[in-house]
């Protein structure tokens, strides 16, 4: 009878011993899991405000067209056109810039959404270009949709990510 009991007692201790080092390992892959979320999440906010600074270092005369055709007496003449060919040139200079931008490499899942961002991103600097190399008042209706569609894109993003979304358009144009 005592071989039986320690016989069961040895198991019982051969098991306990066997599911305590799997739960180990469980509490080292969430600890892994957890490290991984989080660089991922620094790596985006890196790359998020590295773009920001960027950008909002080239597109100041873009931003000061936006904001003179929207006061009260927008430009006209020469003033209008001086400010249009500088807003177009910050437009490319801004499409160039957001191109250049490295893309983190260990965003993991994140790589491409944030590639599809950047392209819209891209696209929509490329369309105010576009629109501003036109004669007569320049329409940035489509541009500002598909700047839109990049702020969506990018909330998202970091949505996921666990950060806080932030307001791309405020970010630039801020």
């Amino acid at each position: 009878m005592k071989k039986v009991w320690l016989l069961g007692l040895g198991l019982s201790l051969a098991l306990a011993g066997c599911s305590d080092s799997g739960s180990d390992e469980t509490k080292k892959d969430e600890a892994a899991s957890v490290d991984e979320n989080t660089d991922v999440a620094g790596d985006l906010m890196d790359f998020y405000l590295n773009l920001t600074t960027t950008v909002n270092g080239v597109d100041i005369d873009l931003n000061g067209y936006e904001e003179a055709m929207a006061g009260e007496e927008p430009p006209s003449g020469d003033e209008l056109a001086t400010l249009k060919e500088s807003a177009q040139a910050s437009a490319k200079a801004s499409a160039e810039a957001v191109e250049g931008m490295e893309i983190p490499k260990g965003l993991g899942d994140q790589k491409e959404a944030v590639e599809s961002f950047k392209s819209t991103l891209v696209e929509s600097y490329n369309m105010k270009a576009e629109a501003l190399a036109k004669d007569g008042e320049a329409d940035l209706t489509q541009a500002d949709e598909k700047l839109n569609e990049a702020e969506n894109q990018i909330k998202e993003i970091l949505d996921e990510a666990g950060l806080v979304s932030s307001s791309l358009i405020s970010d630039l144009n801020g």
